[in-house]
């Protein structure tokens, strides 16, 4: 007999085809290969912006490659500016309940409705996935509906992981799907897990076997030079003022620097600089060719869950350098063999000139990537773990439901 097809939902603060960002890419590549056998809804906002959620997709039912998908409008724009200089001074000192809950109505997405739709309908889903501890929806949802819940934290550690209100976010799931294994480290550190059904389920890298990397340097006029390749938010709390910085240094030290390519959307101005090229944001044929192209992949970042631009490299055949700082990058390298990483400006231009100058070095780690790669983030592997979950939460018998 055939396993029955279940309704799952997946509770995330956006969702489309052209929204960039990890929680929010990571939900989707789940959903959608989920929904080939089982129906799945995500519910999420109306915003496509993570800095103001302001309101710009319709609300109501669509759906996006076989995935049904509910948007409920947001009830408060954010200002970011003055969320900051409400969020900071918590971070230092104990807040009161009060002021906790404030931070969670003004960081947003703020949309109750959506809470009010699971606490109403919770019994049709055999299990709700709740994408990112750190937003409304997830802390909102989890009370409305928390029988058939699985967290996928993507957490790392920052100063509102520290917050009490987020003791109830990790108290209320009955199961934890990890990004990584110091993700998961953090996580029990942090908060009683106990017992309850955990996986270290990752995520499905998927690129390309040959990307056209002629036709990429040709349309960026690019020629045969040699550059290493940042792809993601450009952003200072990405790590990319420190990068840029760290870069600068480099390019002054060595007589024979490569370049600076930044892909992606833009969070912070891009300084002119000599051998640094901002390219906008591309496709992912394009950020695939780029990768391909590149000596390095640098990864910034000092908060990482997972880091896919790093696996996708790997899968490439492109060795990385990564902050330090980090935890799940740095251990991203020393299970794979396949980067460097950096704590400060001489570590960051040391290892980049290695990188780029011991010719023996590339192949070896590329090799290395792309082994780790197939060997723990395949779709199959992936989503046999999320499977796992879902059955350690579903109801083993429910009415039939129609489609």
């Amino acid at each position: 007999m055939s396993p029955r097809s279940l309704h799952l939902a997946f509770v995330t603060q956006r969702y489309g085809l052209d929204v960039a960002g990890g929680s929010e890419s990571l939900a989707r590549a789940v959903a959608e290969r989920l929904a080939i056998g089982d129906r799945v809804t995500v519910l999420t906002t109306c915003a496509r912006d993570y800095v103001t959620w302001r309101n710009e997709l319709p609300a109501g039912t669509e759906t996006l490659n076989g995935v049904e998908v509910l948007r409920f409008a947001c009830e408060a724009e954010r200002d970011l500016a003055a969320f900051n200089a409400f969020a900071e001074p918590l971070y230092g000192r104990a807040a009161s309940d009060e002021e906790e809950q404030e931070f969670l109505r003004r960081q947003g997405p703020y949309v109750p409705a959506l809470a009010e739709h699971l606490a109403t309908h919770a019994d049709e889903y055999d299990a709700v996935l709740f994408f990112t501890y750190l937003y409304y929806p997830t802390w909102a949802g989890l009370r409305a509906a928390a029988a058939r819940s699985i967290l996928v934290p993507t957490a790392h550690d920052e100063p509102a992981l520290r917050l009490r209100v987020f003791r109830e976010v990790f108290d209320l799931p009955r199961a934890f799907a990890f990004c990584s294994v110091p993700e998961e480290a953090l996580v029990r550190a942090r908060f009683p897990v106990g017992d309850r059904p955990t996986r270290v389920t990752g995520i499905g890298i998927e690129t390309p076997e040959r990307p056209d990397v002629d036709a990429f340097r040709q349309r960026h006029g690019l020629g045969a030079s040699r550059y290493a390749l940042y792809a993601g938010r450009i952003d200072a709390g990405k790590g990319c003022a420190e990068m840029l910085d760290f870069y600068g240094r480099y390019r002054a030290e060595v007589t024979d620097p490569v370049g600076l390519v930044l892909i992606g959307r833009t969070a912070m101005p891009v300084p002119e600089a000599p051998g640094v090229r901002y390219l906008g944001f591309v496709s992912e044929e394009e950020k695939h060719a780029a990768m391909a192209g590149a000596q390095v992949v640098l990864c910034s970042s000092p908060f990482e869950s997972l880091s896919i631009v790093l696996l996708e490299g790997w899968a490439l055949g492109t060795p990385a350098l990564v902050n330090a700082h980090s935890p799940v990058l740095k251990d991203h390298c020393l299970r794979s063999n396949a980067g460097l990483y950096y704590e400060n400006a001489e570590e960051f231009g040391a290892a980049l000139d290695l990188l780029v100058t011991a010719p023996a070095l590339g192949p070896v780690l590329a090799e290395n990537g792309r082994r780790y790669v197939a060997e723990y983030y395949r779709w199959p592997v992936v989503l046999e773990r999320y499977r796992a979950l879902i059955a350690a939460v579903a109801p083993a018998e429910v009415p039939s439901r129609g489609r």
